[in-house]
C-alpha cells in the first residue's frame, strides 16, 4: 500500500529529522563509526516507509562496510610482499579504523571460552551478554601469514577478521530472517571498542527460567533421558537452515546451545557461531557452487551428529 500525500510529507519531515540528527553524529564520532548503525537504521526504514528502494539499500550498504572495516585492518600489495618475504610490516596488528572513548576491559575472569580465531568474554556489567573478540594479528588459525598470503590468492576462503564473516552475515541474512532466525540464534547487539580490539556484542542464550543455556554435550552429559528429543531438535534446526536456505557448517557440541522451559525439558537448539554460514573454508568450494551439495554436506554432519547422541558419544564439555 503506497503512502498517502499526507504520510509522505511526515515521513518526509521524519527525514530531515533523522538526517540532522545523522550529520551531528558524524561531527561527534566520524563519517565510519559503528556508533552511526542506529540513525542510518532508521534513516534507511524512513526511505522505505516511502518507497524510496534505492536510498535505502544504499544506506544499508554503507552499514554494512562500516561493519566489515571495523574489524578489517589494511590489507594491501605491500603487506602481501611482505608476508611473502620476511613478515615485518605484518608482525603487529594495525590500529582499528574508528577510536571509542570508553573502552571496555576483558580481564581475564570474564573469559567464557576461547576457540582458533576469537575469545569470548562476558560483557562487564550486563550479565545477558558477551563480546566476541578477535585473537591477536598472527595468533588466529586464519590470519597467520601464510593463511592471508592464500587468502589473497583465493578470496573466497574464510576472512583474516571471524568478526568480519559474522558482522556481515548479521547485517545481511539474519536482518532479512527477522525474528524467526533469533529462535535458533543470539541477537547482535552491535560493535565496541575493547582493551583487545573491536569486539562483537551478542546476547547470551538463555533459558526460559533466566539461567544460561548450555552447549549440546553438556546438556546431553546431564540429561540422558532427553537423547530422543535431541536428536528431534537436531531434524529441526536442519529444516530450518534448509528453509531458509542457509548453509551452516560447524556442526559440533561448543557452537550448538540447547535452551530448556522452566522444567529443564530441551525446547530448541541455537547456534552461537555463525561466521561460516555459506562460507567452507576449503580451497575448492564445491558447496558454495552447488547450493544441493550443500544442502547434502549439512544433512550429512546432522546424521553423525545424532548417531553420536544415539550412541551415547557425548563428550560432556565443562
Amino acid at each position: 500500500m503506497n503512502p498517502t500525500i499526507g504520510q509522505r510529507e511526515t515521513i518526509g519531515r521524519d527525514i530531515e529529522k533523522i538526517k540532522v540528527l545523522l550529520e551531528a553524529r558524524e561531527r561527534l564520532l566520524g563519517p565510519n563509526h559503528p556508533g552511526l548503525t542506529e540513525v542510518l537504521d532508521l534513516l534507511s526504514a524512513e526511505y522505505r516507509r516511502e518507497g524510496r528502494q534505492k536510498e535505502a539499500e544504499k544506506v544499508s550498504r554503507r552499514v554494512l562496510k562500516i561493519w566489515e572495516e571495523a574489524f578489517v585492518p589494511e590489507y594491501g600489495w605491500r603487506h602481501l610482499l611482505s608476508d611473502l618475504a620476511d613478515g615485518k610490516m605484518t608482525r603487529e596488528r594495525p590500529s582499528p579504523k574508528f577510536k571509542e572513548d570508553k573502552i571496555l576491559c576483558m580481564s581475564p575472569e570474564l573469559l567464557l571460552g576461547t576457540g582458533d580465531n576469537r575469545s569470548c568474554y562476558a560483557y562487564p556489567g550486563d550479565p545477558a551478554r558477551c563480546v566476541k573478540v578477535d585473537k591477536p594479528w598472527n595468533e588466529g588459525f586464519h590470519n597467520s601469514r601464510r593463511k592471508r598470503v592464500k587468502k589473497a590468492l583465493m578470496p573466497w576462503l574464510a576472512d583474516f577478521s571471524s568478526n568480519r564473516e559474522e558482522a556481515r552475515f548479521y547485517r545481511t541474512k539474519a536482518l532479512e530472517l527477522g525474528d524467526e532466525f533469533y529462535r535458533h540464534a543470539p541477537r547482535c547487539y552491535g560493535i565496541v571498542m575493547t582493551d583487545l580490539g573491536p569486539g562483537l556484542v551478542f546476547e547470551r542464550i538463555l533459558n526460559a527460567d533466566g539461567s544460561y543455556a548450555e552447549p549440546l554435550g553438556v546438556h546431553a552429559g546431564k540429561y540422558p533421558e532427553q537423547l530422543d528429543r535431541l536428536v528431534e531438535l537436531i531434524d529441526g534446526f536442519l529444516a530450518f537452515l534448509r528453509r531458509n536456505r542457509l548453509s551452516l557448517f560447524t556442526w559440533d557440541y561448543r557452537n550448538l546451545y540447547v535452551k530448556c522451559t522452566r522444567k529443564n525439558q530441551a525446547e530448541s537448539l541455537a547456534a552461537v557461531d555463525w561466521k561460516s554460514e555459506g562460507r567452507p573454508n576449503n580451497d575448492f568450494p564445491l558447496t558454495t557452487i552447488f547450493a544441493n551439495m550443500a544442502s547434502w554436506k549439512m544433512g550429512k554432519e546432522a546424521e553423525e551428529l545424532k548417531m553420536k547422541i544415539k550412541k551415547y558419544k557425548i563428550v560432556a564439555i565443562e
